[in-house]
């Protein structure tokens, strides 16, 4: 195998693990602070993908410009489910709030259907065919892009949470949530503001990856799957598990479609869970909210 090669699975996972990351990244904050598996994300980030079409497309705005709008919205609907679901059902505890992410999802997935019509979706992407080649590597201007813009979201989530006031008390009632609540932190206005973050994500990569990948209202399904598979994988709870994940998933992802076959690819994120499970049950590094 020449370095070229090597090079262009490094960067076809690196892209990969980009969307995974944004949307692990949502999962593990809900998890971490509201003992939800908010399988709702998925539908989130179908939304986002669609807020970016219209913009673009029916608006006529810059796509650039798509990219807050669709996290802007997309994290509205995803405060709204907060307080017309979860909250209301938290109190019933057990299995509820889970089966009640699953509704939102397949909800949200058909009001999409009626909406917008089942056929595929692209948008034309900024960039065009643009493209760069390094060592014998290509990447795309629109998968850089997604990979830079990845970046600087994964970095301004990990200083909200380091050096702002609301994300010290995210963490801290990620840590213990009564002890949060005895020294003042108000957890419905946590919770809020953790939905609020976890739907700009979801939103993000969603408009992210529209110009690279069709979309229809039913996309959703197999990337909240996956993420959820890489978020236990890393360990719930765990920012820096989630990125590691992501990123073992995608290059995984990429080699089994290169030396497998492209159709197994889709199973890797489920068997590296099961791995997990059997071998350190908790992740790689499970528990509160932490970088």
């Amino acid at each position: 195998m020449d370095l070229a090669t090597i090079l262009q699975y490094l960067v076809n996972g690196a892209f990969a693990s980009s969307v995974y990351a944004l949307m692990a990244l949502g999962l593990t904050l809900i998890f971490g602070v509201m003992q939800i598996a908010d399988f709702a994300q998925g539908a989130l980030y179908m939304l986002g993908a669609y807020v970016s079409f219209y913009i673009t497309n029916r608006i006529g705005l810059s796509y650039f410009l798509s990219i807050p709008a669709a996290m802007a919205g997309v994290a509205l609907i995803a405060v709204l489910n907060h307080f017309a679901v979860y909250r209301p059902l938290r109190r019933a505890g057990g299995a509820t709030t889970f089966v009640a992410a699953l509704g939102i999802l397949l909800i949200l997935q058909n009001a999409a259907l009626w909406a917008f019509g089942a056929e595929y979706r692209l948008i034309r992407s900024p960039f065009g065919d643009g493209k760069v080649t390094m060592l014998g590597a290509i990447i795309t201007y629109q998968q850089l892009f997604i990979v830079l813009v990845t970046g600087g979201l994964v970095l301004a989530v990990w200083l909200f949470l380091q050096r702002t006031r609301p994300g010290k008390a995210l963490r801290a009632m990620s840590q213990n949530r009564d002890a949060a609540a005895l020294v003042g932190i108000n957890p419905d206005r946590i919770a809020v503001v953790t939905f609020a973050l976890a739907g700009a994500l979801a939103g993000s990569a969603g408009a992210l990856v529209s110009p690279l990948r069709a979309f229809d209202p039913h996309i959703g399904a197999l990337a909240i799957l996956k993420s959820f598979a890489i978020v236990i994988f890393g360990g719930m709870g765990s920012i820096s598990g989630a990125l590691f994940g992501a990123l073992i998933v995608g290059l995984a992802e990429t080699l089994t479609a290169a030396y497998v076959a492209a159709e197994y690819s889709d199973l890797i994120a489920f068997v590296l869970m099961i791995i997990v499970l059997f071998a350190r049950p908790q992740g790689l590094r499970g528990g509160a909210v932490t970088p």
